[in-house]
């Protein structure tokens, strides 16, 4: 598995974390922002302002899931472009998706299958986006 460092493509790995990022402020604002805030009973007037951590945070996961998937690919390689995409899709809905469903189980979530789906969805269409970016540049 040390051996895949050898074999990362930094380029793809960084547009990669950049999408997955990017995904999630359309993701969680525009696109389903209003079910997400429903979901935790947040009330996201215009005059919100959120921590840098709120931004940074989800950046360094976008970082690290990036780099785990290019790990995951090369030490698969080699691959095909469809093979890198049912690595994503098999990580994004059997892993990401599915701990996103079940973190969202807690007595403290109003609406946990609403939280779940919104959240699961987002880290299954990323995580098959940065699959299908890393997996675009090893073939």
């Amino acid at each position: 598995m040390l051996a895949a460092f050898a074999h990362l493509n930094w380029l793809a790995i960084g547009l990669a974390s950049l999408a997955y990022y990017l995904l999630g402020a359309a993701w969680f604002t525009p696109l389903f922002g209003k079910a997400w805030d429903r979901s935790i009973g947040h009330d996201r007037s215009s005059t919100a302002k959120f921590s840098l951590g709120y931004y940074l945070v989800p950046l360094a996961s976008a970082i690290f899931v990036s780099l785990a998937l290019g790990l995951i690919l090369a030490a698969l390689a080699p691959l095909s472009f469809g093979d890198a995409l049912l690595v994503g899709v098999v990580i994004g809905l059997g892993v990401a998706a599915a701990i996103s469903i079940n973190n969202a189980l807690t007595p403290h979530t109003r609406h946990p299958y609403l939280f779940g789906a919104v959240t699961g969805g987002y880290h299954f269409v990323g995580i098959v986006i940065v699959s299908a970016i890393i997996g675009a540049f090893s073939v």
